[in-house]
């Protein structure tokens, strides 16, 4: 029988999939967490406290970006977040971000607006408490990041959105509080040297567990073809660069949290958008990230696909 593409659902392993419109009843009759969220242990890696302050123009922003996308990546991670005295870790420092220039093209005396750009510029490191308190990562920027938007009100979100995220991901993947291991054996995927099929790499993820959760959710837009030979659930004849490392990140994703997404190298790139968000929404559950931090939280309920047990 062949997959239905149009609402498919994370669902338990081993349980039929639902069509979209029985979600939408499932999801407002549900008031209270799923039991099977509420049984799973949250990851816990540490303690963190997170003190940015975000300059705008040369004055504090109303509402803090980095500091929230830099909790809510840590609490993906498996930190929790607490006071500063009470942290394992702190991460402090300043985001600035200034107007550059009104960006133009100008042919025949005429000038024509094509964006406003902006410069962030971060000067901020990591301190550990079991350092005795001293700086263990710095998390400056070597040189002003650039952004640029049409709108200025979108121009001023997007240079404090990527500065956070750039943040973050030098903070995650950084010597104290990356984890090599996970995204060495994601990059393993695509070296064509190594050796091994993609299922065994796919199982020593697995293996490694929950830890593993965030970087699989990164992964899932990760659009590198998968270098390596392998045995694909229901495909036996993939053609080359067919398979990439989504697709891997996903079927690892479902051996370590017990649900299938029904993604596979046939899915459209619609229906990846909603794995990643029914993925993302269920790892949320299981850390019982706060809802400040949430992702999409005005869509859970009118918004597909959404993680349900049966």
């Amino acid at each position: 029988m062949k997959r239905n593409k149009s609402g498919v659902l994370l669902v338990r392993r081993g349980i039929p999939v639902l069509l979209l419109s029985w979600l939408v009843v499932v999801s407002a009759c549900q008031s209270e967490p799923q039991p099977e969220v509420q049984q799973v242990e949250a990851l816990m890696r540490g303690t963190a406290h997170v003190q940015i302050e975000e300059i705008l123009d040369g004055a504090p922003t109303d509402t803090n970006i980095a500091k929230l996308l830099l909790e809510r990546s840590l609490s993906l991670h498996g930190f929790k977040l607490v006071s500063r005295e009470e942290a394992d870790y702190i991460i402090e420092g300043t985001l600035e971000c200034d107007y550059f220039q009104d960006l133009t093209f100008d042919f025949q005396d005429q000038s024509q607006h094509l964006e406003h750009q902006y410069h962030g510029k971060f000067d901020g490191h990591l301190i550990s408490r079991s350092s005795g308190g001293e700086v263990v990562q710095d998390l400056s920027f070597p040189e002003p990041l650039m952004n640029g938007r049409t709108q200025m009100e979108l121009a001023q979100r997007d240079i404090r959105r990527r500065s956070a995220t750039i943040i973050a991901e030098n903070l995650l993947r950084g010597k104290v509080l990356g984890d090599p291991e996970v995204r060495g054996l994601l990059d393993a995927l695509t070296d064509s040297l190594d050796g091994r099929f993609y299922n065994q790499i796919q199982d020593d993820i697995a293996q490694i567990g929950a830890r593993a959760v965030p970087h699989l959710l990164e992964a899932l837009r990760d659009e590198r073809a998968v270098s390596l030979e392998g045995s694909y659930p229901g495909f036996s004849d993939l053609q080359e660069d067919e398979l990439k490392v989504y697709h891997i990140a996903d079927l690892t994703l479902g051996d370590i949290l017990d649900r299938d997404s029904g993604l596979d190298p046939l899915s459209s790139d619609e229906y990846l958008h909603r794995v990643r968000t029914g993925w993302t929404w269920l790892w949320e559950d299981f850390q019982q990230i706060p809802q400040n931090l949430r992702e999409k939280v005005e869509q859970r309920e009118t918004k597909a696909p959404a993680p349900i047990d049966r």
